[in-house]
């Protein structure tokens, strides 16, 4: 329980860099520095099960569990970089808070889920 409190810590850190340390914003599009971005994500991502790691990579279990969609989303639009500066990348600001909020919302139920799925497996 304590990781998954970790996790959604982490998510609300993003948010709270997504909407307040912009370098730039034009209407509902924000330019980032890319690092800060990617700590957090690494952070996200090492707090994250290994259960739920391998349910990140196979499609069948993405489309079951509505916050491994969510976070390969999120993953996905982080990615995206400025086409000036490879150091910063350009987000849609209220389609991150969406899928941060999405991810928020269900991962505690899902990584339970994920963990109890794969321990009944074994």
């Amino acid at each position: 329980m304590a990781e998954i409190d970790a996790i959604k810590d982490y998510l609300k850190k993003l948010r709270k860099v997504i909407n307040f340390e912009a370098a730039f914003v034009f209407f509902d599009i924000g330019i980032y520095k890319k690092n800060k971005i990617d700590d957090i994500l690494c952070c996200i991502y090492a707090k994250l099960p290994a259960s739920y790691k391998r349910a990140l990579k196979t499609q069948q279990m993405i489309k079951n569990y509505n916050s491994l969609l969510c976070y390969n989303l999120l993953v996905k639009h982080m990615s995206k970089k400025f086409f000036l500066d490879n150091r910063y990348c350009v987000l849609r600001i209220k389609e991150i808070n969406n899928l941060i909020q999405a991810v928020i919302m269900c991962i505690g139920n899902d990584i339970n889920s994920i963990e109890k799925a794969s321990s009944e497996q074994n």
